[in-house]
């Protein structure tokens, strides 16, 4: 992980303080008996519209009770501007960036008392842009320390004090390490917090003089801040309890206040503590240099840590020429590389610390550490066993492969549906599967922190059964069944059916005929001889009911006729039957047994019987007739368009022909009238729908005959009124 340590402390004018405090801490010094030096540090931003440095500043004290002892003036000592200091020389440092420092020192003499003392100085304000705080531009800051009671070595106690300023400016995203420890002149024992800053002034007070008494209030941390969070959630920070050193991770551009206490122990008492209360800023740097290696697992083509022992590397570094590449291989110098992305072959597996170097030597350098594991690929196996009856069946299986053995870590995995859910041994024996059909069987082994599955499955038998069916439906003789097996085995059937009329067969859905009413058994013989062998039958007995037919029989005269004589005489000769239906094939039906018919049309006719028993069998039979084709014309020579109901139409009647049309004509040849049915005779109406005068009139016809030909015929028709 790049890392980046800042030791010195910044502060961007664009914080925009409407107030001017920075941060600061007290702390004092025993000059021996009951006299105290006592040092407070303020930081203000140079470029703020706030008040300037407090002069004097109110400095109160409170004895062990919280009544108030001294309030005394320090005075102004002036302040210096702290130049800008930064570890890293890559980074660009912003350009409009001032703090000022002013140290405020006073000799006090308390007087004795056993209870100890509180020092303490409460100003206002922080200032509008602190993230992590509510209200920050109406919240004040409280400076105290505590000067221990008697028992614990009261006057005869110094403080102690922080040895660095944290920075004001941090780099988001960059990890932050910063030495935050103190010094105690006594060789007291320290313990480092994080804790929540007080409150002091506030923008009506922004001068509180003298100070309150403690107990002191905490800040308000705004939503998802916290004294131990006070970047937020999602930005992890750590101070050491012991070393002092913090260490953090911000993820978020932003102003935040922190606090940092330190607890005094001498002979495991707690003694006092000193606070510090300080802001942060966060803020995108400007770095010009930067070495950044791609994380083994994000490198390009990177299939797992157990793909060999050679690598390419991948540079993501910016800013630079010259690089230096150390593999960490001990005890040597050969795993160097000044290429920009080497690759290297590691001499054995293991975890290796690879450093980039970028321009070294330069005042600008920059260099990271990653950490990389190389393992030899691990593959396994087993070997799939032979399929068995789910009856009896029992299972071993033995596990193999490319791993060492040392430390795999193993897991079998039967789908649930085996005796046994898992098994985390190299080798398992004694497994029954409860199911049929290919179980999938997983093998998964894990080393080095490299994992590899093998899947394969195996194939249980299931217990064969057997049956059959036919469609249900009514079987008249001769009656044709189709026999439908629905056996079921994993493994290729032999059947033998028996039909219960002497026949039999070997396919595995038969068609068979029975010849003759009656009740017949059948059954069903399978052969399994593979997997779970069975040789079983299943009889059904009167399982096909065959009905009896009737005979349909008829007489028909004529069989050959013309249009004339076209009238057919039908007598029933049938036998068993309950229902008896003729169809003359021209939409016309009867259920007479003895009947006639007239066919108007000429050519081939195929009259038939249906023929229904008792039990719904049928029989059907037909006789083909013959009607001589012949076209004739009928027209009449006058009619009488009256109204009086009585030869009222024009009509032609013709036989036996298609796509008639009718023309009629007055005597000058103009047509009057036309129509294209045979059926529509003429009215006596012209097309404009007038009565035509009485007179003779010229007809047309045109129509396809009974052979396909095209004819026409005209005549004369008379209109008498």
């Amino acid at each position: 992980m790049k890392t980046i340590l800042i030791l010195s402390w910044l502060l961007i004018s664009s914080l925009s303080f409407a107030s001017h405090i920075v941060g600061g801490e007290i702390y004092y010094d025993n000059l021996g008996g009951n006299q105290y030096r006592v040092t407070i540090k303020l930081y203000r931003d140079c470029f703020s519209t706030g008040a300037q440095f407090d002069n004097p500043l109110p400095l109160t004290i409170f004895d062990g009770n919280g009544t108030m002892v001294l309030n005394v003036d320090v005075p102004f000592p002036g302040s210096q501007v702290l130049p800008l200091q930064f570890s890293n020389p890559c980074i660009n440092p912003p350009t409009n960036v001032c703090v000022e420092e002013a140290i405020y020192q006073k000799v006090i003499t308390l007087p004795t008392n056993i209870n100890g003392f509180t020092l303490s100085y409460q100003r206002c304000c922080r200032g509008p842009n602190v993230v992590n705080l509510l209200v920050p531009d109406d919240t004040g800051l409280t400076l105290t320390t505590e000067i221990p009671a008697p028992p614990l070595g009261a006057l005869v106690n110094s403080s102690p004090r922080f040895n660095n300023f944290p920075p004001l400016v941090v780099c988001n995203n960059d990890e932050l390490i910063f030495d935050h420890a103190a010094t105690d002149p006594d060789g007291d024992s320290l313990v480092y917090e994080l804790c929540t800053p007080f409150h002091g002034g506030t923008s009506a007070m922004p001068v509180v003089n003298p100070a309150s008494a403690p107990p002191y209030t905490p800040v308000n941390w705004s939503g998802g801040f916290s004294a131990t969070q006070p970047f937020g959630g999602n930005s992890p920070i750590n101070l050491d309890p012991v070393t002092g050193l913090l260490t953090a991770s911000p993820q978020n551009l932003g102003l935040y206040a922190v606090g940092v206490c330190v607890y005094e122990y001498r002979n495991g008492v707690q003694i006092g503590v000193t606070r510090r209360d300080f802001l942060f800023k966060v803020i995108n740097c400007d770095i010009s240099l930067e070495s950044i290696i791609t994380e083994q697992v994000n490198t390009p083509g990177f299939v797992s840590f157990c793909d060999g022992l050679t690598f390419t590397f991948d540079n993501q570094s910016y800013g630079g020429s010259n690089y230096e590449w150390d593999f960490g291989v001990a005890g040597t110098t050969s795993d160097q590389s000044t290429n920009f992305e080497p690759t290297f072959t590691f001499p054995a597996e293991g975890m290796y610390q690879v450093t980039l170097i970028v321009n070294p030597g330069w005042a600008c350098s920059d260099t990271t550490v990653e950490t990389f594991y190389f393992y030899e690929e691990i593959t396994n196996t087993f070997d799939q066993p032979d399929s068995m009856c789910i009856t009896g069946n029992l299972y071993d299986f033995e596990g193999e492969g490319q791993y060492s053995g040392m430390g795999t870590q193993y897991l079998w995995t039967f789908d649930g549906h085996a005796n046994v859910d898992s098994v985390q041994t190299e080798d398992v024996t004694g497994v029954v599967f409860d199911t049929s059909g290919f179980i999938p069987i997983t093998f998964h082994i894990e080393e080095n922190g490299c994992t590899s599955s093998y899947i394969d499955s195996v194939f249980i038998f299931m217990e064969p059964t057997i049956n059959f069916y036919i469609d249900p439906a009514l079987h008249c003789a001769p009656a044709q069944v189709l026999f439908q097996d629905s056996s079921d085995a994993d493994a290729p059937i032999t059947y033998l059916w028996t039909f219960g009329d002497g026949q039999s067969s070997t396919h595995q859905n038969p068609i068979h005929v029975y010849d003759n009413p009656g009740l017949y058994d059948v059954s069903l013989n399978i052969k399994v001889t593979e997997g779970c062998m069975v040789d079983t039958t299943l009889t059904k007995p009167a399982f096909i009911d065959v009905k009896p037919s009737p005979n349909s029989a008829f007489f028909v005269t004529p069989t050959v006729t013309d249009i004339f004589h076209n009238t057919f005489t039908f007598e029933d000769l049938s036998h068993e039957g309950v229902e008896h239906y003729y169809y003359f094939n021209d939409s016309v039906f009867t259920s007479d047994r003895f009947t006639t018919h007239i066919y108007q049309e000429g050519g081939y006719h195929r009259p038939y019987q249906l023929l229904i028993n008792e039990w719904g069998c049928r029989d059907s039979s037909y006789i083909s007739v013959y009607i001589y084709p012949l076209t004739t014309i009928y027209a009449p020579n006058a009619f009488t368009p009256n109204g009086s109901g009585v030869n009222d139409v024009f009509k032609i009647v013709i036989y036996d022909i298609s796509e008639f049309s009718l023309e009629i004509y007055n005597r000058w040849g103009e047509l009057i009238h036309e129509s294209f049915d045979k059926n529509v005779g003429w009215d006596g109406k012209n097309l404009q729908g007038e009565m035509v005068k009485d007179g003779t009139y010229i007809w047309k016809i045109k129509f396809t005959n009974s052979e396909g030909v095209r004819e026409e015929q005209l005549g004369h028709v008379n209109v008498l009124k």
